[in-house]
């Protein structure tokens, strides 16, 4: 119940600050990689619009469909996987700006990030998302092994779904955990035990990201502001003095 406070406090929050006008010079990057991915996904979907065609000779057609769906599948997946991972890394000092900004704004903290701190951000979010990657795929692989032995592999998607949806949650908010120099170790330990509003951050997120035309810009964008204030609610740093100074160690 708290993580559901939590997130409803930071979204009427996020929604209140952009409301003003603030951190929309952030979403721009997002812009630029979305249109990007746009064009990744009209490429593909122009090749498989040729390779539907050979569905329809006889005799064969039906095997080739199969595979044809089967691929689309694949590439869809791959698809959100690769903007997934650039957005997580490559963008990553971005949304590290970001997020810096917003706990300036809303806790009177006075966090200023310069070009070593930004490496320093790639790098661990680099090394953060190979970490839930691998992560990601082990946890996975034990769930099908199990699922396929007791026969419920009709849970595989919704367990897909929320794995993921944990890790992704939890990168987001590596961005303050880097702030607040908590160490890769303490972040981890930080992810399990507040599962709740990782796994929530992470749902929001894909939420938003499928939304047609418009997801796959908004989610980082809007993810990022609410695990910031999010993170910032669990910590009691929400402040409405504005010369208050927070730049400190939890």
């Amino acid at each position: 119940m708290k993580a559901i406070n939590d997130h409803i406090y930071a979204i009427n929050v996020t929604f209140r600050e952009l409301g003003k006008g603030k951190f929309w010079l952030y979403l721009i990057p997002s812009l630029a990689v979305g249109l990007l991915f746009f064009i990744f996904a009209e490429f593909v979907s122009g090749m498989f619009s040729f390779v539907d065609k050979a569905a329809e000779v006889p005799l064969v057609g039906s095997y080739l469909n199969t595979g044809v769906e089967a691929s689309k599948g694949f590439f869809s997946y791959i698809g959100d996987f690769f903007y997934q991972f650039v957005i997580l890394t490559i963008l990553s000092p971005v949304y590290c700006l970001l997020s810096e900004k917003v706990d300036n704004e809303l806790s009177g903290a006075n966090f200023s990030g310069g070009i070593v701190r930004i490496l320093t951000d790639l790098l661990r979010m680099i090394f953060i998302v190979i970490i839930s990657t691998l992560l990601y795929f082990t946890v996975m692989g034990a769930w099908w092994i199990i699922s396929w032995f007791i026969g419920i592999e009709l849970l595989d998607e919704i367990m897909s779904l929320l794995i993921g949806a944990f890790f992704l949650g939890f990168s987001f908010y590596d961005y303050s955990l880097e702030r607040y120099q908590i160490g890769t170790w303490k972040s981890w330990m930080f992810s399990f035990e507040n599962m709740g509003h990782m796994l929530l951050t992470g749902l929001i997120f894909n939420l938003l990201f499928h939304i047609p035309l418009i997801g796959v810009i908004i989610s980082p964008f809007l993810a990022t502001i609410i695990s910031t204030a999010v993170f910032l609610k669990m910590h009691n740093k929400i402040s409405i003095d504005p010369n208050r100074v927070k730049n400190e160690t939890i």
